[in-house]
């Protein structure tokens, strides 16, 4: 664990300009995913990918099918996040349509379908991928503290297993850029949720991490970034900074063709 994203693509001669960082660890052990964040332009609320907030909302339609030809994708699917464990299985049966796709409230994706793109939009609130590389099954979450508390890895998990046969010992987990625990100052009744002692901060990452390896994914298969949105505010977006943007976590497994 404590690697981070180190190499970003830039999007040339294009508008809106989308600056995206992979997740390095996984990307020579598994060429056949695409996971990775975008970054915000420094100091403005640009790239716009917010469907649900204040800004505008043709910005971010226009932000969206960048970031769609960006990575290669020919569908994508998000969903309006309620920080709870609910996960939407995106299944083989389905058309496999073009564009965006915006399902029910929830806050996690799972599919083993190619060219479809996973997102969940955080600005502090922790990016967890999930994939299985011996069935090519893949899941997203955003897990905010209450997520956390709800279960929402723990389901991830449960429905790639009941989905496509994943065991967890079979599954790698990469928790993405979030606020630090330095910087997530936090009220009682967070402690409280996870069975902490009193403290100032949590570190959500390291809360999420000791879950995953309770459910049954090996300490080695666990990784995290060690970037803060809060902290690194040039690059990122923070909602605790004031921020009304927000960065799209995505993962996908390539489309061959």
């Amino acid at each position: 664990m404590g690697q981070n994203p180190a190499t970003e693509h830039r999007r040339s001669n294009k508008s809106p300009e989308i600056r995206t960082a992979p997740v390095e660890v996984w990307r020579s052990r598994f060429p056949w995913a695409v996971a990775g964040m975008t970054l915000r332009t420094p100091g403005v609320q640009r790239p716009n990918f917010g469907l649900f907030t204040r800004l505008p909302a043709v910005e971010a339609m226009e932000a969206w099918g960048a970031l769609l030809d960006d990575v290669g994708a020919r569908a994508a699917v998000h969903s309006r996040q309620v920080h709870a464990d609910s996960v939407a299985v995106h299944g083989r049966e389905e058309r496999p349509g073009n564009g965006l796709s915006i399902t029910g409230a929830g806050d996690g994706h799972v599919t083993d379908r190619t060219g479809v793109l996973l997102t969940v939009t955080v600005a502090d609130c922790v990016p967890v991928f999930v994939l299985d590389p011996e069935r090519r099954a893949i899941a997203l979450l955003h897990a905010g503290w209450r997520g956390a508390a709800a279960g929402i890895v723990e389901r991830g998990l449960s429905e790639l297993k009941t989905t496509y046969g994943s065991a967890p010992r079979d599954c790698w987990l990469h928790l993405g850029t979030s606020i630090c625990g330095s910087c997530y100052e936090v009220g009682p009744e967070v402690l409280h949720a996870f069975g902490l002692p009193p403290a100032p901060t949590v570190d959500l990452r390291r809360v999420l991490a000791s879950k995953a390896e309770s459910a049954g994914i090996p300490p080695g298969q666990v990784t995290m970034d060690a970037d803060c949105t809060l902290c690194g505010q040039n690059r990122y977006f923070s909602h605790r900074g004031g921020d009304p943007g927000r960065q799209v976590a995505f993962l996908m497994v390539r489309d061959p063709a």
